[in-house]
């Protein structure tokens, strides 16, 4: 699932994965722990080796969205908590069971520091990603966003649920629904 986070493009996963690997520990999380709650500070990041954690965050009513994923060979935190030392902007839960490689957050912040061209690379695709997703939410009809979104991600419903992608995709799961249905009766007269 390496195509949903496009800011890790252009980086060599394999750095990070060998980081993880040789000064983290493993942690297994079952579906529904929280690797990190909002407004709390990153203790450690990680490097995903099996299961889906999802980005949440709840509007003024208490209603929770999902703003982001992340699945296995990926990393896992909150790059402005890194880079800023600031509390994270979400909370980081599991959204299956999972196998995480965690480093010290510390670990994370001397490898960004003593390779400001990484750090340089991942802020600008970060930058480039969050822009993408904007810009997408004001020209692209739901269904379209859907649609790109499987082509991008064609496994990412193995891995989700129908609601979380309702919520990432900031819907309904009833017009989820109905996208699908077209989609289906659309697909079934070709």
């Amino acid at each position: 699932m390496s195509s949903f986070n496009s800011y890790t493009y252009e980086l060599d996963l394999s750095v990070w994965r060998e980081l993880f690997l040789s000064k983290g520990s493993p942690m297994r999380f079952r579906k529904g722990e929280i690797f990190v709650r909002h407004g709390k500070r990153l203790r450690y990041c990680g490097f995903v080796l099996s299961g889906t954690f999802k980005y949440t965050i709840a509007d003024s009513n208490g209603n929770i969205h999902v703003v982001g994923f992340v699945f296995s060979d990926d990393l896992l935190g909150d790059f402005m908590s890194i880079i800023r030392q600031s509390p994270a902007k979400t909370n980081i839960v599991a959204a299956t069971d999972a196998e995480v490689m965690v480093c010290d957050i510390s670990v994370v912040r001397t490898m960004l520091d003593n390779k400001p061209d990484l750090r340089n690379k991942m802020t600008e695709n970060l930058f480039c990603q969050a822009y993408e997703l904007f810009l997408e939410q004001h020209v692209k009809s739901s269904k379209d966003r859907y649609v790109a979104l499987l082509k991008r991600c064609p496994d990412i419903l193995q891995n989700i649920s129908l609601k979380e992608m309702a919520s990432y995709l900031n819907i309904t799961p009833t017009h989820l629904s109905r996208i699908r249905r077209e989609l289906t009766f659309t697909f079934s007269k070709k």
